[in-house]
């Protein structure tokens, strides 16, 4: 069973201006993706630039000095909507033919159920 990811804060670095910190439990093969959907939802620009999502790590270009907590909030909210949706989409053992839009809407009123 894969362990829900984090972002471990901790291990975070900073070096000339790109933000480099790891992702720590084991994420499934969609995850990523799914991380990737909901951030380009939520990012609607800052003090940073292109945000690169691995299985193993994001990484933050043109990061800028007083963006940290925003950026922080933004990479953090996305880590916690991609991972409320793995219950309902680990329950889901039929293929699913509806479409993306569909997918992406029952997605998000699934989440209201962790509200």
């Amino acid at each position: 069973m894969d362990q829900v990811p984090y972002i471990d804060w901790k291990e975070a670095v900073v070096d000339a201006g790109r933000l480099t910190v790891p992702l720590a439990g084991k994420p499934g093969s969609d995850w990523t993706e799914r991380f990737e959907r909901v951030l380009g939802r939520l990012d609607r620009g800052g003090h940073w630039g292109e945000i690169e999502v691995g299985k193993k790590k994001l990484r933050v270009d043109g990061v800028e000095r007083g963006s940290e907590s925003d950026l922080r909030h933004l990479l953090e909210g996305a880590l916690l909507q991609a991972n409320a949706d793995l219950p309902a989409e680990a329950a889901d053992d039929e293929p699913d033919d509806r479409s993306p839009e569909d997918r992406e809407m029952t997605e998000a009123f699934r989440a209201f159920a962790d509200d």
